[in-house]
């Protein structure tokens, strides 16, 4: 659940000389500018208005600045204009841009390693297509490369299609014990088409990439 909202900070305090509270006539009367900002998780996301307040200390009666006396208008109006806004009120703009940055990099970094990965296969490459004839959701399935030649990648598939992109295998999940060899042209003519959408190496044992499935069992439990 996102939280998010509105909230107020108080900027400045300062004392109105001279100024009587027309509820009490006592000449305790202060300044109060507020700066109105959207927050998301209680982080600052960006201040969206400032505003002034006539207060009264003595009495507690508040005036906002469209039922303030007309003389004091203009000067009030110019003293919160000269009170700064904090720059922390934008930390949650700040985070967003950086996170965005990050996500940016890291598509890069990883664009770039998936073509590298597929320049220079290596065995146990487990690469991600995507069959978009699938009349299902299940679109995706999974290679596991088992040897690499000049001309050709041995490959065996995975036993389960997914609705989408896996980091882990479902715990029935595995790659057969057989393997089928794909020309190297083949495979191109698959990534030019955007068949194979992702390649990851150097997976860890919990991924479930490295399970074995005996082919034979397999089909005759089907």
């Amino acid at each position: 659940m996102i939280i998010y909202g509105t909230n107020s900070k108080l900027l400045k305090q300062a004392p109105l000389e001279n100024q009587v509270c027309d509820n009490c006539n006592e000449r305790q009367t202060e300044l109060l500018i507020y700066s109105s900002y959207a927050h998301i998780f209680w982080i600052p996301l960006f201040p969206y208005k400032k505003r002034a307040i006539m207060h009264c200390s003595h009495c507690q009666k508040a005036t906002e600045e469209k039922q303030m006396p007309v003389d004091k208008k203009d000067v009030i109006s110019a003293l919160k204009s000269s009170v700064p806004t904090p720059k922390y009120l934008f930390s949650g703009l700040a985070i967003i841009a950086l996170l965005a940055a990050y996500l940016t990099y890291a598509g890069g970094v990883k664009q770039k390693q998936t073509a590298d990965f597929f320049e220079n296969p290596n065995i146990g490459d487990v690469y991600t297509l995507k069959d978009e004839t699938e009349p299902t959701e299940y679109k995706y399935y999974l290679w596991k490369v088992v040897d690499v030649t000049e001309d050709s990648l041995f490959v065996s598939y995975s036993s389960f299609s997914y609705n989408g992109k896996v980091k882990k295998l479902d715990a029935e999940d595995g790659f057969y014990d057989v393997y089928y060899g794909l020309d190297r042209e083949l495979v191109n003519e698959m990534k030019a088409k955007k068949e194979i959408v992702d390649i990851v190496r150097d997976y860890s044992e919990s991924s479930g990439f490295n399970r074995t499935i005996n082919y034979q069992l397999d089909s005759m439990s089907m």
